[in-house]
C-alpha cells in the first residue's frame, strides 16, 4: 500500500517504515520537494529523535503519496496488459487480482 494503516496494510502505525529506517517511494518523491530536511534524515536512516515523525509530516505535505499512487497504477496497468497475452486460467486471474488489491490498498 502507498500509505497504510494496520487494517489495510498490516502495519502497526503510520510511518512504521520510517521508524525502521526505510525510505519508501513516498519519501523518495517527497525528498524532491524537501531536500534540505529529508535528505539528511534519509542518510541517517531516520535515526535521530523525531526524524520519523517529521519525515511523515513532510511526506504528507508533499506530492509523494500521489506520485506513488500513479507509479503503482502504471505498473499495474502494464502488468494487466502483459496478462492479457496469457490464456485464461486460474493463475492469470490470481495475478490480475493482485493488481486490483494493490490499487485498492493504495486508495
Amino acid at each position: 500500500a502507498v500509505v497504510s494503516t494496520q487494517s489495510t496494510g498490516g502495519k502497526a502505525t503510520a510511518g512504521s517504515d520510517l521508524k525502521l529506517g526505510l525510505a519508501t517511494a513516498p519519501v523518495l518523491y517527497a525528498v524532491r520537494e524537501f531536500p534540505n530536511e529529508l535528505g539528511p534524515m534519509i542518510s541517517r536512516n531516520f535515526a535521530e529523535e523525531g526524524d520519523a515523525e517529521r519525515a511523515f509530516q513532510l511526506v504528507g505535505r508533499s506530492e509523494g503519496v500521489a506520485l506513488t499512487r500513479e507509479l503503482a497504477e502504471r505498473y499495474c496497468n502494464s502488468a494487466l496488459l502483459e496478462l492479457e497475452k496469457m490464456p485464461e486460467c486460474e493463475e492469470r486471474s490470481a495475478l490480475a487480482s493482485l493488481c486490483d488489491l494493490v490499487l485498492r490498498r493504495s486508495n
